[in-house]
């Protein structure tokens, strides 16, 4: 990583940069986040909660080098994106509270109108996500031994926590306890302040009433939308069916009933939950008047027309990205180093190809 910031330092100092972004003028760029952080939840998540102060510092530097807002729908088609600058759409994936409380306010100030893609399986709950906080409450411990009894037969049992993979294991043990449970905010509070208890963490450091681990309520997605945030679709059921056309189109329709239920605009874009989909996904989203689908995978955006517009590159930023790894990205420079890799390997694998044709045995020849 040392030897990475110092070429991309070598390489901004150059103007290599600016070279690339003056190339790239044409090519949009689009952002995502998740949640801000209501306390040390960016030390715990970097990807999942991002510090406000360090949005600022990216948003300041986006806006002295010609980023302008742009949404959606003018970033993917062609022809449509402001004539001056360079185009920039943000994305703030899932709908947790701690967006609306300190990322989307900072959004507005810079000019932008974001778009929040809703999970709606866990929205208006108030419930903590429990999975999140309690990944949170593992990484929080700071004890080396943990014995637990009187959970269920999963949970129960000794665990090193000086080892990653058995803070591992006692993540993924404390789900299939919660598994059997009721999720509404009650229930959900008690467990996990008492399996905090247990982790010797106080309930007041777990600080479930700061919402940090909960979704938007419905008035303040109303809220978001009055600062100019578009509430789109992100699922149901925070899941994409691999190979399943018709389970994908009714969970992004149940999707979008609960937004328009819930009094707000027809939402026309998604974002494939954890990146995942499959060949079939414009077929799917083009069926139910869905325009375009964002991914996880980082790229600059050639003006999408046809089906490309279903699977738009997208920088997932966060706190384990340095601020010239960022500038790189958004700079087009990763970009052309990963094209340039994949030509570089495209070329050896067809290097080597005569020499094993050369090598193999004839027909009929032992």
């Amino acid at each position: 990583m040392k030897l990475k910031s110092a070429v991309l330092q070598v390489a901004k100092a150059a103007g290599v940069f600016a070279l690339f972004r003056l190339l790239t003028r044409k090519q949009g760029r689009i952002l995502c986040y998740h949640g801000g952080s209501l306390g040390d939840e960016h030390l715990f998540n970097g990807k999942l909660f991002c510090h406000p102060a360090m949005l600022r510092q990216r948003l300041d530097w986006l806006k002295s080098k010609g980023f302008v807002p742009a949404g959606l729908d003018q970033v993917a088609t062609p022809g449509a994106a402001p004539r001056q600058g360079i185009a920039l759409a943000i994305t703030l994936d899932d709908g947790w509270y701690s967006s609306e409380a300190c990322l989307l306010p900072l959004l507005a100030e810079y000019g932008h109108e974001p778009v929040l893609y809703l999970h709606t399986g866990l929205a208006d709950g108030d419930a903590p996500v429990s999975n999140v906080a309690l990944r949170y409450l593992v990484w929080k411990a700071r004890r080396a031994t943990l014995e637990l009894s009187g959970f269920c037969k999963e949970l129960d049992g000794s665990y090193q926590l000086d080892s990653a993979d058995e803070r591992e294991r006692l993540s993924d043990n404390a789900d299939l306890w919660f598994d059997g449970m009721p999720r509404d905010a009650a229930t959900v509070t008690a467990a996990l302040e008492r399996f905090a208890a247990a982790l010797g963490i106080a309930p007041a450091t777990l600080a479930l009433d700061s919402r940090r681990f909960s979704y938007m309520r419905r008035e303040e997605l109303h809220t978001a939308a009055a600062r100019g945030c578009k509430i789109e679709l992100h699922g149901h059921f925070h899941r994409y069916f691999l190979g399943d056309h018709e389970r994908n189109q009714a969970n992004i329709e149940a999707c979008r009933r609960y937004i328009v239920d819930a009094g707000l605009p027809r939402p026309h874009h998604y974002c494939y939950p954890s990146g995942s989909y499959d060949a079939a996904a414009a077929r799917t989203l083009a069926g139910i008047d869905v325009r375009t689908g964002t991914t996880c995978i980082p790229g600059l955006v050639r003006g999408a027309g046809g089906d490309e517009r279903y699977f738009l590159p997208r920088f997932l930023d966060g706190g384990n990205v340095t601020m010239i790894e960022f500038e790189a990205e958004m700079s087009g420079v990763l970009e052309f180093a990963r094209k340039l890799v994949q030509a570089l390997r495209r070329g050896a694998a067809l290097a080597t190809r005569p020499a094993l044709l050369l090598r193999q045995p004839s027909a009929g020849r032992e």
